[in-house]
């Protein structure tokens, strides 16, 4: 699916965004209801970040569960 440069509200900043993992997707299922739309949903790939939204409507966004936040590799 490849990514795309968005507006994230989290980080105030453009960032990159993929498309969510079917993971990702079952989660966002799992607290908004089976018939909640889920394919045009957009992660922005920042480190930290859990924000996610349709694409071009940033105001219908969310943010996945904890375990999805991707820290930064330890620094040796």
């Amino acid at each position: 699916m490849g990514t795309r440069t968005l507006d994230c509200p989290t980080c105030g900043t453009m960032q990159e965004f993929r498309g969510l993992t079917d993971e990702e997707k079952a989660a966002i299922r799992a607290e908004k209801g089976d018939r909640h739309p889920v394919d045009n949903l957009w992660r922005c790939t920042a480190t930290g970040c859990l924000t996610y939204y349709r694409h071009l409507n940033k105001y219908d966004r969310g943010l996945l569960p904890e375990k999805f936040r991707e820290e930064a590799a330890a620094q040796d």
